[in-house]
């Protein structure tokens, strides 16, 4: 695979993956009815989404890109949470094997903006952190008017296999910048690589019937490309074939410690850096784990990339 087809697989498959999303079919009872609607009226203005400019650079060359992902308000003075790979993709995963050696190129997001529910001005929004071993990232907005509405992570849900998923995205401009509500099931659970529930659905913010956060679903883009090639290049193990969801009570604690570090203002002529925080440890299994970030045990995080 050669470099250019190395940077549009991955540009493909970080912008796009909400596509990839089960389109599972909720039964049609008057309770999920009541539930998707209740779901709905509580978070739809919760989720917002992000645009951002994607750089690529590697032998010299340098090309961006716009992309587009769904984010989620988690405070009310306007940070927002979204999945690590906005802000940087490590090609490293689709170039091992391939014989690129120390040539994989260097990918990462700047210029973010965000559209809030009730606007139609898409507002600049800066980088505060990312936890990498969570893939997690968090912006905040710029100048936020007012309280905004938000998802706290104190009212988590703790979950188990068959529970019902219900996560808030909105649409482009194209269907009128509306929420809608996908419906997902949990359909395992794992301790490898870390605790966390294996789920079908789409990514974001997961919320069980009665609107409380149950976690945040994403893909593993590096573990998607471990799987096609232990399948010899043709196909993924439809096994693999899940999402994983981090549970809430974990995300909240994480989320905790980013709202109270500044923004990461990036030098002047590289808008599109991103810092590296250093990963968290693995949390036992049913216990948070501490953020990526430099902290006391008791005291609050701050931020080294400042």
């Amino acid at each position: 695979m050669n470099t250019k087809n190395l940077l549009a697989a991955a540009c493909v498959a970080a912008l796009a993956i909400p596509a990839l999303a089960s389109a599972a079919n909720p039964t049609s009872n008057a309770e999920d009815s009541r539930e998707m609607r209740q779901v709905l009226e509580l978070r739809g203005d919760t989720a917002v989404p992000v645009k951002f400019v994607m750089s690529v650079s590697g032998a010299g060359n340098e090309q961006q890109q716009e992309g587009q992902t769904q984010g989620t308000l988690v405070s009310s003075d306007g940070l927002i949470l979204v999945p690590g790979r906005v802000v940087s993709i490590d090609l490293g995963a689709f170039a091992r094997g391939k014989g690129m050696g120390g040539n994989t190129p260097v990918v990462k997001s700047g210029q973010f903006r965000v559209r809030l529910a009730g606007s139609d001005e898409w507002v600049p929004a800066d980088l505060v952190t990312r936890d990498t071993e969570l893939g997690l990232a968090w912006l905040r907005v710029r100048n936020p008017h007012g309280k905004l509405p938000f998802v706290d992570f104190a009212a988590a849900q703790k979950i188990g296999v068959g529970t019902e998923l219900y996560t808030v995205m909105r649409t482009s401009d194209q269907f009128g910048s509306v929420p809608t509500v996908r419906v997902g099931y949990v359909l395992g659970e794992t301790t490898v690589p870390r605790p966390m529930l294996l789920v079908d659905g789409a990514p974001g913010v997961a919320f069980d019937g009665e609107g409380k956060p149950a976690g945040f679903v994403d893909v593993d883009l590096a573990g998607m490309a471990r799987s096609r090639a232990n399948s010899g290049g043709i196909g993924m193990d439809m096994g693999d074939m899940v999402f994983s969801m981090i549970p809430a009570d974990r995300v909240g604690r994480v989320t905790a410690r980013a709202s109270v570090l500044p923004v990461v203002k990036p030098a002047e002529g590289d808008e599109g850096d991103a810092p590296v925080v250093p990963a968290a440890p693995a949390a036992s299994h049913g216990h948070a784990a501490p953020a990526a970030s430099s902290a006391t045990p008791d005291g609050p995080a701050t931020n080294k990339n400042r």
